[in-house]
Order: structure tokens, then sequence, then C-alpha cells
């Protein structure tokens, strides 16, 4: 077996280890759910913050990556919003379509795989990408979930608000500052944040396999949507590594993680500006299983 493919296995059986607790109960429903918060806002910011600071990378190429990635999600919008348009799908349903094709789960399947088998300079560039993919799904995803959906907006100052919460940017940020000032971390603060950032792989592996449901209708429109994001944003991510002559840890960023499934925020804002919350949960699941089969594989390709 190739070593990559032997590295990343022990992490994805970890998503069976979730899938079987929530089976046999000791794992609630929604326990998946307050695991993810955790994930988003403790573990995963920590790990990014680690990688960044001592990543041997110029500023200007992490924001690049940044920029890429929200290139690519915008793209998405248009492409989505055009075949959604065609045909002639109710919003609650095209919302969906739309903001699942856009926002790219790199946190719950990509981090894990690439901390264990790449390292902290892998994890530098993904958390890179990363920002720009989150920062859109926190602003621009919101303010469409609102308008496709039943709920009036809640003006500019609350997007913007959500924006500067986000805890990958101020991990990108504050890692950055450390990695250009040359400062040390002291132990103290390494003896916190080490351990922190080693509980995200693990957590986040369980918590994935308690989103998976193997019950699904509406194949077409799931296909499709699964399809857009996957395959259509791939595609896309070609084009900027072909573009942008991206090689490296750079071209493994942007061409793995445009082909990650659907993001949980999807989910997220179905559920709270009411759009249509069974079918993104069901693109989520199918997604997420999806995306889980092909990543050893991209390892391979990057």
């Amino acid at each position: 077996m190739n070593p990559t493919v032997a590295q990343s296995l022990p992490v994805l059986s970890m998503v069976m280890v979730g899938f079987v607790l929530k089976k046999i109960n000791l794992i609630r429903e929604g326990d998946g759910a307050v695991m993810s918060r955790f994930i988003l806002n403790v573990t995963l910011p920590t790990v990014i913050f680690l990688a960044v600071s001592r990543a041997n990378v110029e500023p200007l190429r992490l924001g690049l990556l940044a920029v890429l990635s929200a290139a690519v999600a915008v793209s998405l919008r248009f492409i989505s919003g055009w075949v959604t348009n065609k045909l002639h799908l109710e919003p609650q349903l095209a919302g969906v379509i739309v903001i699942g094709s856009m926002v790219m789960n790199l946190g719950a399947v990509l981090f894990p795989i690439v901390d264990t088998v790449i390292g902290a300079e892998g994890v530098s560039r993904l958390g890179a990408f990363d920002l720009g993919n989150s920062l859109i799904a926190s602003s621009y995803c919101y303010y469409l979930a609102a308008s496709y959906g039943n709920k009036s907006l809640s003006g500019a100052a609350n997007i913007i608000a959500r924006v500067v919460k986000v805890p990958i940017l101020w991990a990108c940020v504050l890692g950055a500052m450390v990695n250009l000032s040359g400062l040390e971390m002291p132990d103290f603060f390494m003896k916190i944040l080490q351990p922190v950032s080693a509980a995200n792989t693990p957590l986040t592996m369980i918590a994935l396999g308690t989103f998976l449901v193997f019950k699904f209708s509406r194949w077409k429109l799931m296909g499709l949507t699964i399809f857009l994001r996957m395959g259509i944003g791939f595609g896309l991510g070609q084009l900027l590594i072909f573009l942008f002559g991206l090689e490296g840890f750079e071209r493994m960023a942007v061409g793995m993680g445009t082909a990650m499934p659907i993001g949980m925020v999807t989910l997220i804002y179905a559920v709270s500006e009411g759009l249509d919350a069974e079918f993104a949960a069901a693109i989520i699941s199918l997604s997420i299983a999806m995306g889980l089969i092909i990543s050893p594989f991209l390892l391979l390709l990057y």
C-alpha cells in the first residue's frame, strides 16, 4: 500500500468510531454539533495558529491563497445561481444548492489528514486557503441565506461583526505576527496549545462520524449540488493552479481544498434562515462520505 494512503487510513477510521458511538447511543443526537462548535472555535484555530507561526512562507503568498479560495466560492455562486434559475427551483431549495456549492468543508476532512501526513507546512497553507473560504461563508453566504430564506436581513453591521469574529481569521493574523516578529512562544503557552492542537484530529473525525446518515431522497438534485461543489470546484482549482503557477504546498492546498465536501455552515444557515434543512443535511452527509473516500487518493496527486 502507498505510504501516504497508509498514513491517512487510521485518521479516516476514526470516523467509523464516531458513527458506531452514535449508533449505540454513547453519543447522542446533537453531541456532534457541540463538538463541531468546539473544533471550529478552539482546536482548529489552535492548529492553524501554531502552523502559521512556524511556517517558512511569505505572508503575501498566504494572502494569495485566501484570495483564490474566495474567488472559487464567488465563481461557484454565479454558476450554481444560473443552474438553479434554469431549473426554476423554489428559493428555499435553491439557496441550499447555491450555498452548498460555495462553502468547502476543509476543517472536518482535510485538516486532520494534512496535519497527520504532511505536517505544519501543509497546514499553514491550508489554513490560509480556508481563511478566504471562512470569510465568504460568514459574510456573503449569510447574506445569501437570508435572501433566499423567509427571514429578513440583519444589516451590514451584523455581517461585519460576524466576519470579525471568525476564529480562523485571528489564528492566521496572530500566527503571522508571531512568525514575522521572530518571537519564541513561552513554554507555558506551548504546553497548553500543543495538547489542544493534538486533540483536533480525533475530535474532528469522531464528530464527523456522528453526522453520517445513509437515507437519501432527491438523488438528482443531491448529485447536482455535490458535482458543483466537488467537481466544478475541483476544476476551478486546477485552473487557478495553472494560471498562477502554484507549486508544492500551495498547489496541494488549492488542488485538494477545492475538491472538498459541502461545509456544515450550509445546514446551520438552512435551519436559522428557513431554507430546506432536510436537503442540506442530506447533501452534507453524502458529500462527506465521498470526501472521505477521495481524500487519500487526492494526496497521491499532490
